[in-house]
């Protein structure tokens, strides 16, 4: 589902959730620019512990009336701090990052760490999710190609259409730009 909460002024959504369901559980995405000072992260939850960016473990070991033991699972934890710990560092992150490991891959002959594939299901993942919103059913993975939705154009054409917009920034300079609880 999408929606525009706090953008009078945007023609498009500023807040969507989807649903993601997998073979042995769900996945819960919510895309915002309404955060209100709310810490922006991406969140994994999995059948033994719980992964966060900015990074946080929690573990937990069920009792046996099947709510949380308050120790949590301390021996997971260490284990996966320990796998995180032995990774190297990333050297650039987000688009740099991305763009040096590709450059880097040509260079010494390997496989980019993110390749066409991961972009083309990305991409797909993101239809999915628009197309949801817009038909307000369950979308299947992969999108066939006989869909509207494989094809360029579609979203541009059906997705929901918020607010004339009315003013425009001419500019950026002299502002603060704020990006979760940090300014950049």
């Amino acid at each position: 589902m999408m929606t525009n909460a706090g953008h009078d002024n945007a023609e498009v959504e500023d807040l969507s959730v989807a649903i993601l369901q997998y073979e042995r559980g769900l996945a819960e995405l919510t895309s915002s620019v309404v955060h209100h000072g709310e810490q922006q992260e991406v969140v994994i939850q999995g059948e033994h512990a719980r992964i966060s960016q900015p990074w946080k473990v929690v573990a937990e070991i069920a009792r046996s009336n099947g709510f949380p033991d308050p120790e949590g699972n301390p021996q997971l934890v260490e284990e996966l701090e320990s796998l995180a710990d032995a990774r190297p560092p990333l050297e650039h992150t987000g688009h740099t990052g991305q763009l040096g490991d590709v450059i880097a891959a040509l260079r010494e002959d390997r496989a980019p760490l993110v390749d066409g594939e991961d972009g083309k299901d990305a991409i797909e993942l993101v239809t999915a999710i628009y197309a949801a919103a817009i038909e307000r059913r369950t979308i299947d993975l992969p999108i066939p190609p006989e869909s509207p939705y494989y094809r360029a154009g579609t979203l541009t054409e059906r997705a929901p259409h918020f607010y004339e917009k009315t003013s425009s920034v001419l500019s950026q300079e002299g502002e603060t730009i704020i990006i979760g609880a940090t300014h950049a």
